[in-house]
């Protein structure tokens, strides 16, 4: 079994501690509680999506992609969050297609 990413294991942790804040604001009566629990639940995706990514090239692409949908999700309710995913998400998808034909140039033929 291979290790997690240093990634994985930072956005797991963030998402865990979001989590535990969560609890506590709803243990005190917060509607807060709400916002930061999904907050967190989007960090342990991330986390997931790092784990996930066979390579360190595809790993930075999904992620970004990860965090447009939630800005996405959450601009529904403020419209400059729900822009700025859209932008990220088409960020990602250019830093994806850019790896990728970076990925299959990298390979040149010998010159003799």
């Amino acid at each position: 079994m291979r290790r997690a990413p240093i990634s994985a294991v930072v956005f797991a942790i963030l998402g865990a501690l979001l989590l535990v804040a969560a609890v506590v604001l709803a243990w005190l009566g917060s509607f807060a509680f709400i916002a930061i629990a999904s907050v967190g639940m989007f960090f342990i995706a991330g986390a997931l999506v790092a784990q996930a990514a066979p390579s360190p090239v595809s790993r930075a692409p999904a992620v970004l992609a990860v965090a447009a949908i939630a800005l996405i999700v959450f601009g529904l309710t403020a419209t400059p969050f729900f822009y700025l995913g859209w932008g990220l998400l088409a960020g990602a998808a250019a830093l994806a297609v850019v790896t990728r034909l970076a990925g299959s140039r990298s390979v040149t033929p010998r010159e003799r």
